[in-house]
């Protein structure tokens, strides 16, 4: 008897212990229950599941009628003894009548076994936006004054912009007084550049192996110096665009070649991270120095007997004319190919 008594206390506790296993409970959670048409409610059903359980949630292009699903997303948290399943849904309806999030059928899968999970309905409000006017009549307008408006408040405004344009006339009078001389005139391109060469040397990047920011200061020295002495935009100049300059500019063909080196070679070192040998460094820097020197602005003066226009206000010739250095302004063709020119007393040598 005690025997048998035994073993049902055991199935007993079998059964309960394997329904307590399988067991799951399902919640609900809703951020808001009043919605305008087109707004957003945030919907989100938890079920507490048996470990490794899957859920199958409804479809939800049909089961949330009349709303509509615009996202949703699950996941899984593993607890110590069982799993939290989440399902989040963004709701809205299209229209301006009260709804109800119908109850969903979420089908519970683990050991073999099925069950399904409903949540209960939940009712909406939808509150409308047109604001809806009871008054049978209309407000009137009130009396009109008849005759000519007063000319008052145009006066007061008149007054107020005079007022207004006098102290920024004074202002301008008192910041113009206190400013100081004018800034003194920009450099000469030529003494810039060297000037810039001499503090860039002085950083002694090459011998800190800081090649691409040698590279780089030059190019810019370079594109600053032409900018300014051939009036051209290279400072913004792309490298294929410093190309196509200078294979119509009226530099000699050393100088093109010379320049078309170095901004060739320049890329790699300044955008590829390539690391030149050291005589190419060095023929950066000399090519650079050599080609400001070629072309700086060459000051010609007007000799006493000359005609033609004088050179002496400083005007800067193009290279072209700096390389022919046996001819000059009001001389005739013989003299410039002999070398020699015709003074008051007849030939001179």
């Amino acid at each position: 008897m005690n025997k048998k008594f035994g073993k049902i206390v055991t199935a007993a506790v079998l059964f309960l212990s394997c329904s307590a296993a399988w067991s799951a409970v399902i919640y609900t959670g809703i951020n808001r229950r009043e919605l305008s048409v087109g707004d957003l409610v945030n919907f989100t059903v938890t079920i507490m599941a048996p470990k490794g359980a899957t859920v199958q949630p409804p479809d939800p292009a049909s089961a949330f009628d009349p709303l509509t699903v615009k996202e949703w997303n699950n996941r899984k948290v593993p607890l110590k003894t069982s799993d939290s399943v989440v399902f989040e849904y963004e709701l809205t309806t299209y229209k301006a009548e009260n709804c109800t999030i119908p109850p969903l059928p979420f089908v519970l899968n683990a050991e073999g076994r099925s069950d399904t999970l409903r949540t209960d309905s939940i009712p909406l409000t939808v509150v409308s936006l047109c604001k809806v006017d009871t008054a049978d009549i209309v407000g009137l307008r009130p009396q009109q004054v008849t005759g000519k408006r007063s000319l008052l408040w145009l006066w007061i405004g008149l007054g107020l912009l005079a007022l207004i344009a006098a102290i920024l006339f004074a202002r301008s009078l008192i910041h113009y007084h206190r400013k100081g001389p004018p800034p003194p005139p920009p450099r000469p391109p030529y003494e810039e550049a060297i000037e810039a060469l001499a503090a860039l040397d002085s950083k002694q990047y090459p011998l800190k192996g800081m090649i691409r920011e040698y590279v780089f200061e030059l190019s810019e020295i370079l594109k600053r110096y032409s900018e300014r002495r051939f009036g051209v935009n290279a400072a913004e100049f792309t490298t294929e665009e410093m190309l196509a300059w200078l294979a119509v500019s009226k530099l000699e063909k050393e100088q093109r070649f010379a320049m078309e080196w170095f901004y060739r070679a320049a890329d790699p070192v300044k955008f590829a991270k390539y690391l030149p040998d050291q005589g190419t460094v060095d023929r950066f820097g000399v090519e650079a120095r050599a080609f400001i020197e070629a072309t700086k602005p060459v000051i010609e003066v007007k000799k006493e007997g000359e005609s033609g226009q004088s050179s002496a206000s400083g005007e800067a010739l193009p290279p072209e004319a700096a390389n022919k250095t046996g001819q000059m302004a009001g001389l005739p063709e013989d003299a410039n190919k002999t070398g020699r020119m015709s003074g008051p007393g007849g030939e001179g040598s």
